[in-house]
C-alpha cells in the first residue's frame, strides 16, 4: 500500500466517468470536505488485512500530529506501478475507512471512477507526507527482487516519457539544456547537476550570499550527518522520523542524514551568543538536506530526496521581532524583483485558539505578541496581504508567499516562520540588560526555498530562456570555416578573461547547423567569426530572438554584455 497524506484547507471532488464497470454507486456526484487530512491510497499486489490495519494506524498518527478530526480516504491507483485488482483494492479502502470511523469523521471518495479534484494544501512541514506499508510476505519478495536487481547489469538510464509533457516542462528543458540528469544507478529523486546546471545553481547561491551578507547575514556550514540525540531534543524524531532516512550505527550510536538545517544553526547560536548585545544573529547556509520520499512521487527537481535550501535562521529578542520581520520582507521584495517573480502576495497565517486550541503550544501572550508584531510589520511595509486564522504552525505564526501559476492555481513558493516554542524546548537563552536569562525568538526563512525547486520554477517560467546574468553559457562563438577556428578561439579566450561565460564551437559542421544548435541551447548571444570578421577584428552578433548585426566592435559588445550582467538582465 502506498499513501500520500495531505493536510488541506479543503478538497472538492466530482465523479466524471466510470473507470471500471464495477464502479461504486453513490448518492451524490460531487463532494467538498473542509479542514481535513486527505489520504490518497493505492493498494498493491500482495496487500492483506495487516496492511489495512497498518495503513489506518499510520493515517491516525498523522491526523493526531496535524490536529484534525476529519479524514478523506481517496483511492488513487496512480501511486503504484503494481496495483492490486479492483475488488481487492476496494476491500482495502473500505477496511481502512471503517477502522478510522471509530475515532474520526471519515469521508470516502467513490471507487472506480475518473474524478476531477481540487484541493488546497496547508503548506506546513507535516502537510505532505508519503508512506509505504507492506506485509511480511511483501517484504520477503522485495528483498528477493532487490538481490536479483543488484546482480543485473544496469546502464543507469532513466527514460523520460515526453508524450504528456508540455514543452516548457522543466524535465524536458533540463535534459535539452544540460541542467541535470537522473541516473537509475544513483537512485530516484537524487538529481545530478550537470556542468550547466551546477553553473546556474552556483550563480544563484553566490547571488543570495552577496545580497544576504549586505543584510547582515553570517554564513555557516554544517555537516550532513548528526547524532540522533539532537533530533530527539528538537522534536524532529517524533514528528519527522518517517521522512528521515534510517539511522547509521557509528561507534554504537545512531546518526542520521539531516532532514533540515535548523537544529545545527541552533547549536551555533549556543556557541556564539551570550548577551542581548550579540543579537540579532542572522545565520545563513546553502544547506544540503535529505528527505525519504517514495520513488513513485519524486519527479524532476520539484520533489527530490536530496536538496539544497536557501536557508536562514534569525535569532532575536522579542523587541526586535518587528524590525527583523521588516528586514525579511525587504529581502523578499528585492530578490524577487531581480529574479523576475511578479504578481505575488503574502498570506499571514494566524492561530485559532477558539476553535482549535490543542493545535498550538506555548504561551498565548507570546503568540499574541508575535502575531501583532508581524501584522504591524506587514502594514508598515505597505504590502498586499490577507489573514487566515487556523493556518499557523504549532510553534508560531508565519507568512506564506502566494502566487498563481500559469493555470491560475494558487501556490506557496516561500515561507517565513516565527518560532516561539523550539527555543524553550532546547533551553536556548541570552542574558538581558538586567542580567536575567531570556529565551530568544527565531525566524526560519528561505527566500528561494530549495535551489532545486527554484531552478525548476525558473526554467518553466522562462521557457529555458534565462536572462544573460543567469545563463550558464552567455556567448557561443562559432567559426564559419576551419580557417577561422584560431580567430574564434582567440575571441573566446578574450571574453573568458573579461569574466564572460563563453564557449567556442569549432566543429567541422556548417555554420547554419552550429547556429541552430546554439539556438536550441537558448544561448543569449551567438557570434560568428568568418574571414571578414577575422580581418577587421569585428564580430557578427546574433542576440537571442533577433537578427544578426555585423561589424560590431569587440569593445561595444563587451560594454553591452557587461552592463547587462551587472544590472542582472
Amino acid at each position: 500500500m502506498k499513501i500520500l497524506l495531505t493536510h488541506c484547507d479543503y478538497i472538492e471532488y466530482e465523479k466524471k466517468k466510470k473507470a471500471i464497470e464495477s464502479a461504486e454507486q453513490t448518492d451524490t456526484d460531487k463532494e467538498r470536505v473542509e479542514e481535513c487530512l486527505v489520504a490518497f491510497c493505492s493498494s498493491e499486489e500482495g496487500d492483506d488485512d495487516s496492511v489495512a490495519e497498518k495503513t489506518a494506524d499510520e493515517i491516525k498518527k498523522v491526523a493526531e500530529q496535524v490536529h484534525t478530526k476529519t479524514i478523506v480516504v481517496y483511492p488513487f491507483v496512480h501511486l503504484s506501478s503494481t496495483p492490486a485488482k479492483p475488488a481487492v483494492a476496494l476491500a482495502m479502502v473500505i477496511k481502512i475507512a471503517e477502522s478510522l470511523k471509530k475515532d474520526y469523521e471519515v469521508h470516502r471518495s467513490p471507487f472506480g471512477w475518473y474524478k476531477s479534484f481540487e484541493l488546497k494544501c496547508k503548506g506546513h512541514p507535516l502537510s505532505e507526507l508519503s508512506r509505504e506499508i507492506t506485509s511480511a510476505a511483501q517484504e520477503k519478495i522485495k528483498l528477493v527482487n532487490k538481490e536479483k536487481k543488484e546482480k543485473q547489469d544496469s546502464r543507469g538510464k532513466i527514460i523520460l516519457d515526453r508524450r504528456n509533457l508540455t514543452p516548457n516542462d522543466h524535465r524536458i528543458l533540463g535534459e535539452e539544456l544540460g541542467i541535470f540528469h537522473l541516473s537509475e544507478e544513483v537512485g530516484a529523486g537524487l538529481p545530478l547537476w550537470l556542468p550547466n546546471g551546477e553553473t546556474l545553481r552556483n550563480i544563484l547561491i553566490q547571488f543570495m550570499r552577496q545580497i544576504e551578507e549586505k543584510y547582515g547575514y553570517r554564513y555557516v556550514s554544517t555537516p550532513h550527518i548528526t547524532r540522533g540525540h539532537l533530533y530527539e531534543k528538537t522534536g524532529h524524531l517524533p514528528y519527522y522520523k518517517d521522512s528521515m532516512y534510517a539511522p547509521m550505527d557509528i561507534d554504537g550510536e545512531e546518526y542520521y542524514l539531516k532532514p533540515m538545517n535548523c537544529p545545527h544553526h541552533h547549536m551555533i547560536y549556543n556557541k556564539l551568543v551570550e548577551s542581548y548585545r550579540d543579537l540579532p544573529l542572522r545565520l545563513a547556509e546553502p544547506g544540503m538536506t535529505y528527505r525519504n520520499e517514495l520513488s513513485g512521487v519524486t519527479y524532476g527537481l520539484i520533489r527530490v530526496r536530496a536538496f539544497t535550501q536557501n536557508d536562514s535562521h534569525i535569532y532575536m529578542t522579542p523587541d526586535q521581532l518587528k524590525e527583523e520581520f521588516l528586514g525579511v520582507l525587504k529581502l523578499f521584495k528585492e530578490v524577487y524583483a531581480i529574479v523576475g517573480i511578479k504578481d505575488y502576495w503574502f498570506r499571514l497565517a494566524l492561530p485559532d485558539f477558539k476553535n482549535n486550541p490543542d493545535k498550538y503550544t506555548g504561551d498565548p501572550k507570546e503568540w499574541a505578541h508575535a502575531c501583532d508584531e508581524i501584522r504591524d510589520a506587514m502594514k508598515e511595509f505597505s504590502t498586499k496581504f490577507v489573514e487566515e486564522e487556523g493556518e499557523a504552525a504549532f510553534y508560531g505564526p508565519k507568512i506564506d508567499v502566494q502566487i498563481k501559476n500559469s493555470l491560475g492555481k494558487e501556490e506557496t513558493i516561500a515561507t517565513s516562520q516565527v518560532d516561539i516554542v523550539v527555543p524553550k524546548r532546547l533551553g536556548m537563552f541570552y542574558i538581558d540588560a538586567n542580567g536575567d536569562k531570556k529565551t530568544p525568538i527565531i525566524i526560519h526563512r528561505a527566500i528561494l526555498g530549495s535551489y532545486e525547486r527554484f531552478v525548476a520554477y525558473l526554467l518553466e517560467q522562462t521557457e529555458g530562456k534565462l536572462p544573460v546574468w543567469l545563463s550558464p553559457v552567455q556567448v557561443k562563438i562559432l567559426s564559419l570555416t576551419d580557417r577561422n577556428s584560431d580567430a574564434a578561439n582567440r575571441f573566446c579566450k578574450l571574453f573568458v578573461e573579461k569574466g564572460i561565460r563563453a564557449e567556442a564551437d569549432l566543429r567541422q559542421n556548417t555554420v547554419d547547423y552550429k547556429i541552430r544548435d546554439a539556438e536550441m541551447q537558448k544561448t543569449p548571444y551567438i557570434i560568428v567569426i568568418g574571414d571578414k570578421e577575422e580581418a577587421n577584428g569585428t564580430l557578427a552578433v546574433r542576440a537571442r530572438g533577433e537578427k544578426p548585426r555585423f561589424g560590431v566592435s569587440v569593445e561595444e559588445f563587451l560594454a553591452k554584455i557587461t552592463k547587462e550582467i551587472e544590472n542582472k538582465q
